[in-house]
């Protein structure tokens, strides 16, 4: 309890909050290198915050269906609760390595008189990109989507009588 109210219905906040905003984020930065550039950091906190909010989300639920018994309903939505958190590993790991190759591999400005070769850079950076932008789409529709179901089955338990 946090003033009166369930750990739960605060910590959950952040997660339905952070994830989708973590996923627009990564998803904008697999796609768009200038925005990567500048919004790596940003991205990276908040994706972040929704790594640590699922987890901590799962457990203040299991102790708040301690508290307040078992049913069908409480089932439903810890189940769809739970199918969260791999989404949420997977954008975090796409937003980590979104940022990292933004930092380390060279999303920099390039000048017009090198080669195209040179431009290019090695195959494996194409490859990993590409993988990345994946597991951004995996990662952030799959998340968002499991999120909505596991808020939409939460706000049935507590407003169904």
């Amino acid at each position: 309890m946090f003033f009166g109210l369930p750990l739960h219905s605060l910590v959950v906040h952040a997660a339905v909050v952070c994830l989708p905003l973590a996923a627009l984020g990564t998803i904008l930065m697999a796609f768009w290198p200038a925005a990567a550039r500048r919004l790596w950091p940003a991205v990276l906190f908040v994706a972040t915050i929704a790594l640590i909010a699922v987890p901590l989300s799962i457990t203040s639920g299991e102790t708040l269906k301690d508290k307040v018994g078992e049913n069908a309903l409480i089932e439903a939505h810890e189940e769809q609760g739970e199918q969260v958190l791999p989404f949420v590993i997977v954008l975090w790991l796409a937003a980590l390595g979104i940022s990292l190759a933004t930092r380390l591999m060279g999303h920099t400005k390039r000048s017009r008189h090198e080669s195209a070769a040179a431009r290019a850079g090695p195959r494996w950076h194409a490859a990993m990109v590409i993988v990345l932008a994946v597991l951004a789409l995996v990662g952030g529709v799959g998340g968002t989507l499991a999120t909505v179901r596991a808020g939409h089955s939460g706000a049935q338990t507590v407003w169904t009588k």
